[in-house]
């Protein structure tokens, strides 16, 4: 898929292609990593819905919870 860097009004953008079926209003954050552009959707109501993390401390193995502790110096 090609797309091109237009002029509008005082700033730079791309038109994205329908089929790419993306989101109007959708925030994403960009990097530049040497020639590329990195798009990464922005996702603040990760953490909106107390209903989506019920059992989740639960579901987190033994081996995880001694993985993700910091070592005592």
């Amino acid at each position: 898929m090609e797309v091109s860097i237009r002029k509008i009004g005082n700033a730079q953008g791309i038109v994205f292609p329908n089929e790419l079926s993306l989101e109007v209003g959708a925030r994403y954050r960009i990097e530049q990593s040497g020639p590329a552009l990195i798009m990464t959707p922005i996702n603040s109501e990760l953490f909106a819905n107390p209903d989506d993390w019920v059992g989740f401390r639960d579901s987190i193995s033994q081996a995880d919870r001694e993985w993700d502790q910091l070592a005592d110096s």
